[in-house]
């Protein structure tokens, strides 16, 4: 059996399976009751794009004999509820020889999950999905992943790895959310957290739990030093699980928070949260989200037909639609975002292999400095 695990942004445990009808299908939906409705009418939307095809409806039960599946495991930082909703149903109609596992946790929780299996001896997963570049980095170099450079690779707005280690499929970008409900005068840029009219409304991801949060540490601790985040800190910023975040956000009790420019813009969109997308003066921080291929996987073929698919016209269509920048030429936007050209220009840079050396000091300090 191939699993694929994909992992959400957030603190969740990895979920078990259950065996259902032969199928494999996880049980965890950390998105919640939101989240499903909001996903689900995103796959709506891919199925009136006609991005998603179902073969047969109604009709008797299949009966005949089926040949036996082949299995991947991905683990990965993807929502849960776009995994179901959308990436699942497509791989499941277009890849039908492969029996896909999908496990979905926060960045962190991925990365600590993987290196412990691999200090075991043997990875669970066939790949891994996050948003950290500094983790592919980290994985070349320990020589734990398995090159492929897909035909796709070629139509990509984004850079590839040089040996196809890992494979861009989507960007991701930091932002300042407001709630406009409680915040009138809104912050311009990055610095302006700092003013004392806004101390004790602003909130952020632990980065600890969220890769996304430890790149927009680094980025502002490179740019203004450590003493940003203290001054943050002397303003009553608060570190708070992402969900619960997310949820104080939408009803005011968070009025600014340092989070994902997708969530706010599905906040907007699905939950009517009069919010506003800050991209700051600085620039926002950009987050390429990859796909690898672990060497051990005892299934290469399908692995790499999953990165395939990944960079299909339908798997960066599913990207957009669940408000994540895709990297493919031609692929629409998400609704209501800028432009990745736009974000680029005005992007604050990330020393990806400098965090990858001082990711546990980075940690460390943050940690001090808001205890």
């Amino acid at each position: 059996m191939i699993c694929l695990c994909f992992f959400a942004r957030q603190i969740v445990p990895l979920a078990s399976a259950k065996e259902t009808g032969g199928i494999f299908l996880l049980v965890c939906d950390p998105g919640g009751t939101t989240m499903k409705k909001s996903f689900a009418g995103i796959a709506a939307s891919l199925l009136l794009a006609g991005v998603l095809t179902v073969a047969g409806c109604g009709g008797p039960e299949q009966t005949a004999e089926v040949k036996p599946k082949n299995g991947l495991t991905v683990y990965t930082s993807v929502y849960n509820g776009m995994v179901k909703q959308m990436a699942e149903p497509v791989v499941k109609q277009q890849l039908k020889e492969v029996d896909v596992d999908w496990r979905t946790a926060g960045s962190e929780n991925v990365k600590a999950k993987l290196f412990d299996e691999m200090r075991q001896g043997k990875a669970e997963a066939d790949l891994v999905m996050i948003s950290d570049p500094s983790f592919y980095l980290q994985l070349k170099k320990d020589g734990k992943l398995l090159n492929y450079k897909s035909p796709q690779a070629a139509e990509l707005a984004e850079a590839v790895d040089a040996d196809g280690a890992f494979t861009p499929i989507r960007v991701s970008a930091m932002v300042i959310a407001v709630n406009r409900d409680k915040v009138q005068d809104i912050p311009k840029s990055w610095k302006d957290l700092l003013d004392p009219k806004y101390k004790g409304k602003i909130a952020m991801p632990n980065p600890k739990v969220a890769a996304t949060a430890l790149a927009t540490v680094a980025a502002l601790k490179d740019k203004y030093g450590w003493e940003y985040w203290q001054q943050l800190k002397d303003n009553g910023v608060i570190v708070s699980p992402t969900m619960e975040m997310r949820d104080k956000f939408s009803r005011g009790e968070y009025p600014i928070t340092i989070t994902m420019e997708e969530d706010v813009l599905k906040q907007k969109q699905s939950q009517n949260v009069n919010a506003e997308v800050v991209y700051p003066e600085e620039g926002s921080v950009l987050l390429p989200g990859y796909i690898g291929i672990l060497k051990d996987t005892k299934n290469p073929g399908d692995a790499k037909k999953l990165v395939d698919w990944w960079l299909s016209d339908e798997g960066q269509s599913a990207m957009s639609l669940a408000f994540m920048h895709p990297v493919k030429f031609g692929v629409k936007e998400p609704v209501g975002s800028r432009g990745l050209i736009e974000l680029r220009i005005h992007s604050l840079p990330v020393n990806w292999n400098k965090l990858m050396a001082e990711e546990k000091q980075v940690k460390e300090k943050f940690a001090e400095i808001m205890k």
